[in-house]
């Protein structure tokens, strides 16, 4: 081994045992850098250009690119995908874009706000942090937006997005009333439920397979400047669980929403309820309950709703949340995944002087990434969020905590809408799965994160098994995983998942079988997951 290769070798070795302090060193400030350098060209480019009325001939630039493609000799056309880094986006795999050919996708404008039709028009790459920014002070928001501001509406469209509002609208594909598309042969065509309408039902959970997307309309909401947030304490698996049944209508189609619910379950048997609702602090008394969540001096919002574990109902369990605040809530925390990263983030020291630079941007978190610490991601790690029908809900608990042992774990509730033949590659609810008199289901989100019991303790963990049992009984149960994380399923497996009939024959009328990777082939591990669990399990 050669002197360069020994020193290459100790320098990811040093980081993969360092990553703590390599994010404390390198990814905050340059995380802060690289958001400060694009906020000031966001703000240049918005003085100097008036930049919607470009947004066509960007377009046009693109369907260039992709004609370019077309003119190619056959037997050197790679398959197309975008030309935005693996470490720019939310996904947890590094898809090998170096082996197609890319296009740039530089499109990041709010195009138009129509406020008689309740819809916002904008460019693929504008962020839920910008979007949510835009709408807020004009008294909207989208209907299903995300908590991470990083992510970006084309991404969320062309996958798949939940809010704690999706219990009254469904998931994000629900609030998209357009896509614009520039399809493999460079034309430009308009997806609607009504003009392109198979196009329109896969494109949601198509990872980019299908075209490239170059704007959308979202549906948005009124708002109000605040939400009144109660939180309730509750002990007892049953008990929670037939709550969030409750509060989320699951059983009576009447019921009475919130605003927004979710949950977070600390333990198998106990869990904080929080109810939302829009609210204005229009008294003295209102005023002195805001709480502003998102202050780089505040505790990591999951750890403040911890404190309300052991709350009674008669002591203070409400407050008034900024709105922008509360949809963006656990940005700062990345959930709970960064308490893993730096285990005294949340320390009140660190927060005071440190807390303003948190949270690492996703990206940079991916641009240290090295091999090693990407294997690490499956064998010491679980990064999962699962769509299961509301039946299940008590039995998916006790399934997570005998796979992964691992707490708190998020409830988000959610509509799942059977659209009859347009579905798109959604299996629609089944019949004991439906709220009585609706078209939907109750369906929820389980958001698992964290390191395993076993992994803190250093006994045997085997991932594949884990993950491969938690598949199963998502496919038995009817559910569905989220395709940004990782999945160990074979195509035969993920097939039962999804339902492929329409995406394939959309792939074949317009013409992207050669022209983009399929579903299956962009979102599955770049690496071996099998080999790297099998060794792992080896070695412990």
């Amino acid at each position: 081994m050669d002197f360069t290769t020994k020193v290459k070798k100790w320098i990811i070795s040093w980081l993969e045992e360092h990553r703590g302090l390599v994010i404390v060193l390198f990814c905050l400030p340059a995380s802060f850098l690289f958001d400060s350098i694009f906020k000031l060209q966001r703000l240049v480019h918005q003085k100097l250009f008036y930049a919607p009325e470009n947004h066509d001939t960007r377009v046009k630039s693109i369907q260039k690119k992709v004609r370019h493609w077309n003119e190619l000799p056959v037997a050197n056309r790679p398959r197309m995908c975008t030309a935005r880094p693996n470490w720019l986006s939310l996904s947890t795999t590094f898809f090998r874009k170096n082996e197609c050919y890319q296009v740039s996708i530089p499109l990041y404008d709010i195009l138009d706000l129509d406020k008689e039709r309740m819809i916002v028009r904008v460019e693929p790459m504008v962020s839920v942090g910008e979007i949510t920014e835009y709408l807020i002070p004009l008294g909207y928001t989208l209907a299903v937006t995300l908590e991470i501001s990083d992510a970006t509406c084309g991404g969320l469209a062309m996958a798949v997005g939940m809010t704690t509002y999706s219990h009254r609208v469904g998931l994000y594909q629900e609030a998209i009333e357009s896509f614009d598309i520039v399809l493999a042969d460079g034309s430009l065509v308009r997806a609607t439920r009504d003009d392109h309408s198979d196009l329109f039902q896969c494109l949601p959970w198509s990872h980019g397979t299908l075209g490239f997307l170059v704007a959308l309309e979202l549906r948005i909401v009124p708002v109000k400047p605040y939400v009144h947030m109660k939180y309730i304490s509750v002990k007892g698996q049953k008990e929670y669980c037939d709550k969030m049944r409750e509060f989320s209508g699951a059983h009576d189609k009447d019921a009475k929403l919130p605003d927004y619910l979710e949950a977070t379950v600390f333990s198998k048997n106990q869990a904080v309820i929080m109810v939302g609702n829009f609210a204005e602090c229009d008294s003295p008394e209102k005023r002195r309950k805001i709480n502003h969540v998102s202050r780089w001096y505040k505790p990591w919002f999951y750890k403040h709703v911890e404190t309300f574990l052991n709350k009674t109902h008669n002591e203070c369990n409400e407050e008034y949340i900024p709105l922008r605040e509360y949809l963006l809530r656990h940005n700062r925390a990345i959930f709970w995944v960064l308490e893993s990263m730096i285990p005294f983030g949340n320390n009140p020291i660190f927060r005071l002087f440190l807390g303003w630079l948190c949270p690492p941007k996703p990206a940079f978190l991916k641009f240290t990434t090295t091999p090693g610490i990407r294997a690490m991601t499956f064998v010491k790690q679980v990064f999962q969020d699962i769509v299961l029908p509301m039946t299940v809900l008590e039995e998916s608990i006790n399934k997570a905590e005998e796979l992964f042992d691992t707490y708190p774990v998020l409830i988000y509730p959610c509509r799942i809408y059977n659209h009859g033949k347009h579905n798109g590659q959604l299996r629609p609810p089944r019949p004991e799965q439906m709220c009585p008199g609706t078209d939907y289901g109750m369906f929820y989100d389980l958001g698992v994160y964290g390191t395993p019991g076993k992994v803190k303790r250093k006994e045997g963990y085997d991932a594949v098994y884990a993950m491969r049992s938690m598949e199963r009984f998502i496919i038995d149960s009817g559910g569905y995983s989220f395709l940004y994380a990782d999945i160990f399923m074979k195509l035969d497996e993920f097939e039962e998942m999804f339902d492929l009939t329409l995406y394939r024959n959309c792939r074949k009328k317009y013409g992207t079988e050669n022209a983009f990777p399929n579903l299956y082939d962009k979102v599955k591990p770049e690496v071996d997951v099998f080999s790297i669990g099998k060794q792992y399990a080896e070695n412990n």
